[in-house]
This record gives C-alpha cells, sequence and structure tokens, in this order.
C-alpha cells in the first residue's frame, strides 16, 4: 500500500513541477513591454575597477 502512496506522490510532484518550469520558461521567453537597453541607465556602476592598473 505504501508503493502507491510514493508513486501518487512522485507523478504529482513531476506534474507540478514541469507545470512550474513551463510558465518559468514561457515567463522568461516573453518579450519585456520596456525596450530601452541597460547600458544607458547612467547608474549602473561596475563591480570591480580596473582603472588604476593603467
Amino acid at each position: 500500500m505504501a508503493g502507491k502512496y510514493s508513486v501518487f506522490f512522485t507523478h504529482t510532484f513531476f506534474i507540478f513541477f514541469f507545470a512550474f518550469m513551463a510558465v518559468h520558461y514561457a515567463y522568461m521567453k516573453t518579450p519585456t513591454t520596456e525596450r530601452s537597453i541597460a547600458s544607458v541607465h547612467s547608474d549602473i556602476k561596475p563591480m570591480y575597477d580596473a582603472s588604476w592598473k593603467y
């Protein structure tokens, strides 16, 4: 009897997992409505400034 519960929960987990991954993939692949370029914003600063070397 325990095997039936194990199989049920395994299948339930995979159904929800693959549904989540499908929605996540579709959301990530959907183009954004804002068409700006990230490098245009001036408030972005590099994490490391190597200008002191030269």
